[in-house]
């Protein structure tokens, strides 16, 4: 499955990998978010089919 990140406009498969790669998001900071709210990042990518 293809993501669209809404922010760079860029496509990507994994969004994890994507916002730890292009974003610079810490994987520590990803997971406390997560665990906070499973739909955290739901917003910030559009699925593309």
């Amino acid at each position: 499955m293809k993501y669209k990140c809404r922010t760079c406009l860029t496509t990507c498969t994994d969004i994890i990998e994507h916002i730890k790669k292009v974003h610079g998001f810490s994987e520590r900071y990803i997971e406390d978010s997560l665990k906070s709210n499973t739909n955290s990042y739901k917003n910030s990518f559009e699925i593309i089919k």
